[in-house]
């Protein structure tokens, strides 16, 4: 089964912009959000996001450790700011089961020292620093699978 996974850090506020977010951290974001801007009148994304981003073939528990390091230069910030009511820090984990450009576990039969050199699509954990890391700055974990199956199979019978 192929899998495309990916990882992202977000803070999230109705009324601070990801510009004022990170002019407080002295951080720029991979990626950012701006409330309405896709929609006013349903108000389409709805809020602000300041947003750091992992993808990579790497397995969940990787990503989401090369997340928590590059925010570790800035963790008292993100700890002053995820305390004030206004700011949300949620970590997201997105996933997509049977995903033709996804990665692949390695096939039955293939060796231990040759399978650690593939990715690594299924399981994963969080370890202590990660859950500190979460703990401290009041994040949330978001985790999203889903299943292309059926759009595979669309797209074959197309």
């Amino acid at each position: 089964m192929n899998i495309r996974q990916y990882c992202y850090f977000a803070l999230r506020s109705d009324t601070r912009s990801a510009a004022e977010i990170a002019a407080r951290l002295g951080m720029e974001p991979d990626e950012v959000r701006v409330r309405g801007s896709r929609s006013a009148e349903h108000v389409i994304p709805r809020c602000h996001a300041w947003m750091i981003v992992r993808r990579s073939d790497e397995s969940v528990a990787d990503q989401i450790q090369h997340v928590v390091d590059r925010l570790e230069t800035i963790r008292s910030g993100l700890v002053s700011l995820c305390a004030e009511d206004e700011i949300g820090s949620m970590m997201h984990v997105v996933r997509y089961f049977h995903d033709p450009d996804g990665v692949r576990e390695p096939p039955g039969g293939t060796s231990w020292e040759q399978a650690r050199q593939w990715p690594r699509p299924l399981g994963w954990h969080l370890s202590m620093p990660v859950l500190e890391f979460l703990s401290a700055t009041r994040t949330e974990l978001d985790v999203d699978e889903y299943d292309c199956s059926d759009d595979v199979a669309a797209d074959s019978r197309a």
